[in-house]
């Protein structure tokens, strides 16, 4: 786990994410905007969004909290 970052980034960098995607062609080019905007890596955003959408089941994945577990 990152601890550069607080949740509280963590959860406003993704909110940005959502609210950045229509405007964008795909979702790398909304990334790459959010990540500049906050001085982040646009792998560190890209990875933020790829755990939110295997732990709300919308991709496949191992979730976080099995992979806690294991």
């Amino acid at each position: 786990m990152n601890l550069k970052y607080s949740p509280e980034m963590r959860e406003k960098a993704l909110r940005m994410l959502d609210e950045a995607k229509p405007s964008h062609p795909n979702l790398m080019a909304a990334v790459r905007h959010v990540a500049g905007l906050l001085g982040m890596s646009a792998e560190t955003l890209r990875v933020w969004h790829r755990r939110r959408e295997v732990d709300a089941g919308q991709q496949p994945g191992v979730s976080t909290d099995v992979a806690e577990e294991i």
